[in-house]
């Protein structure tokens, strides 16, 4: 090969892949940056033929741009994916050109493994974003439609003796509904408007107790080991609860005959742009593995798309909303989920949240500032229900009824408003109201709870919401609200609810 030592500490400098090859497609020259990006060495790359460490997906369209090379036709742009000694893989993007007089390929590959990430990164929260704005209204219908269904289901129980048959029927249909329920939930995860208040959490009592929960059952077992001096997080804790729940469930239906899940945690501090572009700054890092079958190549690049599933569909698994949602939750709060998944090997799903080094661990608010007035008499029972659904109104009215409670019904925030006006001055107040958090055209229930407590300071009301986000559906104490009802709720949880604000 000709060269001279100028040229050669330049091709040896280089940052870039620098190679020649011939023809005959066997390596004849390359820099040192091929060994430090894919791990091969200089005699492993000059003793095999090229196309052993091109990825199996690419060697066609690459052995096509080979041929239109030897006829003289340069390749700008080519971008391909190239295997490490460790198994992974790399992007290439590659310039070459064809030296006729001796036939040789003269060639530049650049690594663009991370900007690849980046794009893909990109391409998810693209659909995210787009799977969020619909799935908050489609949601909220869903669960008001849900809420009419349970209740009248209830009222069935509630209204007269029911044989046993009829009871399995009612006790199926509402299994149906609380699938239907989970469904929904899983859907506003993706709509970052609703969010649950934060607190610093302390991570390793949660792993230990949610990946316990979630392997019992199963044939597999789990290891973990968590650093003793794992730093804590701001986080909402159910939200980092489905995570850990989804990717140790995903790692058990990975095992099906048996086999060890691993949960790994640790502090890590990341420089800008590592860990999939997270910004500098101190993070937990948790890792699950299983060792499963892994997931398909071709299969890889749609891991975070909603509804994408290798597994086969069910109440319970397969559908294919898991590692989308641990995606949203951990963008949500600043964090960052990447895959990386051998065939045959296993798959290793790595998790990144801010870390808030130094703070204290703080528990929930024990209970609302204010005591709750004991409110039994007739006169204290009026209750206003507001909700822009007629046929949810109509089943409220009847539940609360049930249990012994009068109710007056507005379609909107308007009538609500008109409504309780016209019963303070005819001497017959509402003690509470129930309001749904948002109508159609109209003043929705944070809106109308204002004017109500500017007439009755005292009155008790109590928020429904079909943005159910699980243990809590919005802040509704800040909204002037003394309780909450996500939709769909059970006739219990009403009389509960009641029972709290007004007494036995």
């Amino acid at each position: 090969m000709r060269s001279t030592p100028d040229l050669d500490r330049f091709f040896a400098l280089s940052l870039d892949l620098l190679c020649i090859s011939g023809l005959d497609g066997y390596f004849k020259r390359v820099n040192p940056s091929w060994t430090r990006v894919l791990g091969w060495t200089e005699e492993e790359l000059l003793s095999r033929p090229v196309v052993e460490f091109m990825h199996p997906e690419d060697r066609e369209r690459t052995l096509q741009a080979r041929a239109r090379l030897a006829q003289g036709i340069p390749v700008r742009g080519l971008e391909n994916r190239y295997l490490c000694k460790d198994g992974s893989h790399r992007w290439l993007s590659w310039q070459s050109s064809l030296h006729r007089e001796d036939g040789l390929v003269f060639a530049v590959a650049r690594d663009i493994t991370e900007r690849r990430r980046s794009d893909e990164e990109h391409l998810v929260l693209s659909k995210l974003e787009s799977t969020g704005m619909l799935a908050a209204g489609v949601a909220h219908d869903f669960n008001n439609l849900l809420a009419g269904l349970l209740l009248n289901l209830e009222m069935v129980r509630l209204v007269g003796a029911v044989s046993p048959a009829q009871l399995q029927h009612l006790a199926q249909a509402q299994d149906a509904v609380r699938h239907a329920q989970e469904l929904t939930r899983r859907l506003v995860t993706f709509s970052e408007g609703m969010r649950a208040p934060r607190r610093v959490l302390d991570l390793k009592p949660l792993f230990e107790r949610v990946s316990a929960d979630a392997v019992d059952g199963s044939p597999v077992r789990r290891e973990v080991r968590i650093a003793a001096d794992l730093w804590p997080v701001e986080v909402e804790e159910p939200q980092i609860v489905e995570v850990v729940q989804n990717l140790v469930r995903n790692a058990c239906e990975a095992m099906p005959g048996g086999g060890v899940v691993s949960i790994e945690a640790g502090n890590v501090v990341c420089d800008s742009g590592q860990a999939g572009g997270l910004p500098a700054g101190s993070y937990v890092c948790f890792t699950v593995t299983d060792r499963g079958a892994g997931i398909p190549t071709e299969a890889r690049g749609k891991v975070f798309d909603a509804y994408f599933s290798t597994k086969r569909r069910g109440p319970q698994k397969g559908m294919g909303l898991g590692l989308t949602i641990c995606h949203a939750i951990l963008r949500q709060h600043g964090g960052q989920i990447m895959v990386d998944s051998r065939p045959g090997v296993g798959t290793a799903v790595r998790c990144y949240l801010p870390a808030s080094p130094g703070a204290t661990p703080g528990e929930p608010s024990a209970g609302r500032e204010e005591a709750l007035v004991e409110k039994t008499d007739a006169e204290h029972r009026r209750v206003l229900v507001m909700d822009d659904e007629p046929w949810l109104r109509e089943v409220l009215k009847k539940s609360l009824e049930q249990f012994g409670y009068q109710a007056e019904l507005a379609k909107d925030g308007e009538e609500a408003v008109s409504l309780f006006h016209t019963a303070r001055a005819e001497g017959r107040p509402f003690a509470g109201a129930i309001l749904d958090l948002t109508v159609r055209g109209g003043m929705g229930g944070g809106d109308v709870v204002r004017l109500l407590r500017e007439m009755d300071p005292d009155l008790r009301a109590v928020l429904m919401t079909g943005y159910d986000r699980g243990t809590a559906p919005v802040d509704h104490a800040k909204l002037g609200f003394q309780a909450a009802l996500p939709k769909p709720f059970t006739a219990h949880a009403l009389r509960s609810v009641l029972t709290e604000l007004f007494g036995a």
